[in-house]
């Protein structure tokens, strides 16, 4: 879903699909008959297989294709496409025609005609190394969602290997959009999610575009956090774009259309789903009168704002100016005149109700709820009755059919199931008969071959569903990978700490049990002035300093400890002890695998680097034991890293003991130093080389 369709906040389809439908096969009267159907079944497994193999155009050929020239790019819409299809005409090979119609799809694709873009998709079918084309072609096929989802995936792998992260990011943001308008809402959030997470490796062009479509679909479908959680993201879009203006001033044309349009969508989110109209003519007031595509929308909505927060004079100038400005040419926002007539309603009590009556059957439905819902809550009778008659008429239309859409697929498949039983049944009556009259040495033999039949196509649709289950389960780890993976470093991230920490924590607790004095302890490091490196090489060196952290730490624990990516320049470490020192040497092990040599940077001159350290041992058994959580170690660790980076960095902090776990809250809230001279807890530190301990 492109980012420009939030403008009108648009209605995703809820629609139901019925997956893994049974194939029932009894009682079939010919052999020849169940013949035919094994051979039609096996016809249709291999035929995808070499259909797939035949290729027309090479990667190559296509290469070797004129350009088109400069003055198609000049030509509208209608214009390109009369130029292809004269172009088509005199084609003398089938890279050319390849070259030309797959440009056609490109034009349907880039001007929403899906239909159009399924036929050209039919026609000339895209080759597998076209990887830009077969994503427009599976993305606009609304014929099978779960067809439509494989090719997708398959797409992904595909772009991935070809380390095509800008159009994997793409690919993931297309099955979040047919996710959520196939109205598997909690689907669509994975889906977005991962792909901002794979975004941070792509274009600051393809990570806007996925966090706007991820905010869009926060408020439109989420409740009152998910909402504000989707205008935090648009906010760090606005960040981000900032940055990009003034790193590329080449790039201000297109940031400052995001910038607008951001603005724009915040703006919405606060007048019509948290109504903080204060905030929301802050966002409006954010977007320059020479936009002429959103100008009047953000003065409608600006003037709403207003009058809500009872400031007449400037909702009249704001609505006085939103009747003179010009109407959008790309989208269809004929309820704005509803929302001006709304407010001149409330600034003078008289105004026309037409407007709202004559709203288009294609109003985002939660701009028609909106609308709706405001006038049923106003005094003027005629007003409030149409409010109401019309949201009672959204419920029967729209609302009530998608909660009983579910149920009326259950009650028709039911319906049919019972038509086909009853049927089956009747043909075992008459059969039955018949077979009576049979001798028995041919109902012996028919039984054999049907048996025989029967197995067949058995086999052949459990190879089927092996197949699909097959495929399922790649996806799924396909999607479980890429939500426990920090996308940069390759190592796990903190959902895969949350899950497998529980682990480390009773093998810990056993150990102490059967007294084979084993033990784990937490470190969390922190690249030390990480900003200056950014600031003084760029964000690149900054991740190219990330990974080689990363490896090094790798190199300096074992395999079984868990490394994990725990935000910005921090990771956390998880490393089981055999002995009561070891926690130092792996602290001290560490600090100087990072800092002996300094960092290679591609482009750039070496850098040294060096971290900072705050570790934590898990105390010894005791009865307070089982009221520590992890939380409260990566806290106590926190609290070491703190001092470290106080005292001096380059260096480590270790709590080696927690002697009082009774005043735990009170060590979590206090300096450890003092927490140490209280004798609560046991402290170690390494700071150039000097190793001290304080009880």
């Amino acid at each position: 879903m492109p980012a420009q369709l939030a403008l009108v906040l648009p209605q995703f389809l809820k629609l139901l699909t019925q997956k893994g439908q049974m194939l029932i096969i009894k009682n079939l009267r010919k052999i020849t008959v169940l013949l035919s159907v094994v051979s039609a079944l096996f016809n249709l497994l291999i035929q995808p297989a070499t259909a797939a193999s035949e290729t027309t155009v090479s990667a190559d050929e296509l290469k070797q294709q004129p350009a088109f020239p400069a003055e198609y790019q000049k030509l509208s819409y209608p214009q390109r496409l009369d130029w292809l299809k004269q172009q088509l005409k005199t084609a003398d090979s089938a890279a050319r025609i390849y070259q030309l119609s797959s440009e056609m799809g490109f034009e349907h694709f880039a001007n929403y005609a899906n239909d159009k873009l399924q036929l050209v998709c039919q026609q000339t079918k895209p080759e597998k190394f076209d990887l830009q084309y077969r994503y427009i072609c599976a993305v606009s096929d609304n014929n099978s969602y779960d067809d439509s989802i494989r090719q997708l995936m398959q797409l992904y792998d595909d772009a991935i290997n070809a380390k095509n992260i800008d159009l994997a990011t793409q690919i993931l943001s297309g099955v979040a959009w047919k996710q959520s308008s196939n109205g598997d809402i909690a689907s669509a959030f994975r889906s977005y999610e991962l792909a901002m997470s794979l975004a941070k490796q792509a274009s600051p062009e393809a990570l806007n575009d996925v966090m706007l479509n991820t905010a869009a679909l926060y408020v439109m479908h989420g409740d009152k956090a998910y909402v504000q959680k989707g205008v935090q993201l648009q906010q760090a879009t606005i960040s981000r774009l900032e940055a990009l203006k003034r790193d590329t001033p080449e790039s201000a044309d297109y940031a400052n259309e995001i910038l607008a349009l951001t603005y724009h969508n915040i703006g919405v989110a606060y007048a019509l789903h948290l109504h903080d109209y204060q905030q929301a003519l802050h966002w409006f007031g954010l977007i320059t009168p020479n936009n002429k595509e959103l100008r009047r929308s953000s003065l409608v909505f600006s003037a709403l704002s207003a009058a809500e927060l009872q400031q007449k004079e400037q909702a009249n100038n704001l609505l006085t100016a939103s009747l003179q400005a010009p109407k959008s040419t790309e989208v269809n926002t004929d309820y704005l005149d509803c929302y001006q007539q709304l407010v001149q309603l409330k600034l003078q009590g008289v105004a026309e109700l037409q407007p709202c009556q004559l709203l288009n059957t294609q109003t985002p439905l939660e701009v028609s709820l909106d609308l709706y819902k405001r006038m049923a809550l106003l005094e003027t009778a005629e007003w409030r009755l149409h409010g109401l008659e019309k949201l009672h008429q959204l419920f029967i239309v729209k609302l009530e059919p998608q909660l009983k859409q579910s149920a009326t697929q259950s009650a028709s498949h039911a319906e049919l199931s019972r038509l086909q039983l009853e049927s089956e049944l009747k043909t075992q009556l008459l059969e039955k008969e018949q077979s009576l009259k049979k001798a028995e040495q041919e109902q012996h033999q028919s039984q054999m071959m049907l048996t025989a039949a029967v197995l067949a196509i058995l086999l052949l649709v459990l190879l089927v569903i092996t197949i699909q289950l097959r495929q399922n389960r790649k996806l799924a780890k396909q999607f479980e990978s890429l939500s426990v993976l920090d996308g940069l470093t390759g190592l796990h991230n903190r959902r895969f700490f949350e899950q497998n920490i529980q682990r480390e924590l009773n093998f810990v607790r056993r150990s102490q049990q059967d007294g084979t004095g084993h033990t784990i302890a937490f470190y969390l490091l922190d690249i030390d002035f990480f900003k200056k490196i950014n600031d003084s090489y760029g964000h690149d060196a900054g991740d190219e300093v990330l990974v080689e952290f990363a490896r090094r730490i790798k190199l300096a624990i074992r395999e079984t400890d868990m490394l994990i990516r725990w935000g910005g320049e921090e990771f956390l470490l998880v490393a089981r002890l055999e002995q009561k020192t070891d926690h130092h040497h792996i602290a001290e092990r560490i600090r100087r695998v990072v800092n002996q040599q300094p960092f290679d940077i591609a482009n750039q001159n070496t850098i040294p680097v060096s971290c900072t350290i705050g570790a934590v041992v898990y105390p010894e058994a005791g009865h307070d034991v089982v009221q520590l959580d992890w939380h409260h170690l990566v806290q106590l660790a926190d609290a070491a890293l703190y001092l470290g980076k106080k005292k001096q960095r380059n260096c480590w902090v270790c709590v080696d003991n927690i002697v009082d776990l009774a005043a735990l809250d009170d060590i979590l809230q206090q300096d450890l130093e003092q927490s140490a001279q209280q004798q609560q807890i046991v402290l170690s530190s390494k700071f150039d080389a000097t190793t001290t301990t304080t009880s």
